[in-house]
């Protein structure tokens, strides 16, 4: 399912409001004390029901008079591209339409790729994200990125800006770390030994420092490089998922793509 406003910027919520099929939650972006409504969608299997949704929003979106913000599990295609086997059901893509019309929505094109759920040999666009005109004349660098869907059939969305620098960070943690035996004591004498190097308790940022550099050779020793053994497993999966999307893969491939 699609995450909802990108994290990497500030928001307050309130007025969460939860039914079994969306969630809204009003919410002020800070910097810019603009007001919005962010509804995270879970849309149900039949036709029906998913009209009777798009009502509800709909009616959400002009009581408010807020500019909204759609995005989640449509379970429904607007075009015949967006399904691996070219059947559009047309009475759910013209309510879908019809809705998306109503209220006045813009998509947010997925980047680089054409499908968002996964099971089998079949491949769907089904999850997705709006907004109105004046959201996305607010903030116009967002964008709609895919990410590895993991053990679920629905890939991982977000709703982005571009990468922002945070500044420096101290050091990464791995929970793998915790599973091994000596850990505990490792870390505890990584430690003692940092704070000898920089006495006092005004040197914690050094001592961060350094003692990120002993992790990151403890865990070479350990484990080895583990960020780079991930990477390569990652890509192989990506690579071949991607590869689906265009043409049909082998036994041995389809063992390979699930990991």
């Amino acid at each position: 399912m699609a995450t909802p406003l990108h994290k990497k910027r500030p928001r307050n919520q309130s007025r969460v409001t939860a039914t079994p099929h969306y969630t809204r939650e009003g919410a002020t972006h800070i910097p810019y004390s603009f007001n919005c409504m962010i509804v995270g969608v879970y849309a149900a299997s039949s036709v029906k029901e998913r009209d009777d949704l798009w009502e509800e929003i709909t009616t959400l979106k002009f009581a408010f008079e807020l500019p909204p913000v759609v995005l989640g599990d449509f379970n429904e295609t607007l075009h015949a591209h967006e399904k691996s086997s070219g059947h559009l059901n047309l009475s759910g893509s013209t309510s879908f339409h019809k809705f998306i019309s109503n209220c006045e929505l813009v998509e947010f094109n997925l980047q680089g790729h054409r499908f968002t759920w996964f099971r089998g040999d079949s491949m769907n666009c089904i999850d997705r994200a709006f907004a109105s005109l004046d959201f996305q004349l607010q903030f116009p660098s967002l964008s709609l990125c895919r990410y590895p869907r993991g053990m679920s059939d629905h890939c991982q969305l977000l709703l982005q800006s571009p990468e922002v620098d945070w500044g420096w960070k101290p050091f990464r943690f791995i929970n793998c770390w915790l599973s091994h035996p000596s850990f505990l004591t490792d870390f505890e004498a990584l430690w003692s030994d940092s704070c000898k190097e920089f006495p006092g308790e005004f040197s914690l940022i050094k001592k961060l420092r350094i003692m990120g550099k002993k992790l990151r050779q403890w865990n070479k020793s350990i484990f080895g490089d583990q960020n780079i053994k991930l990477v390569d497993i990652q890509n192989s999966i990506t690579t071949l998922k991607n590869l689906s999307e265009v043409c049909p893969l082998f036994e041995t491939e389809k063992k390979s793509s699930k990991g």
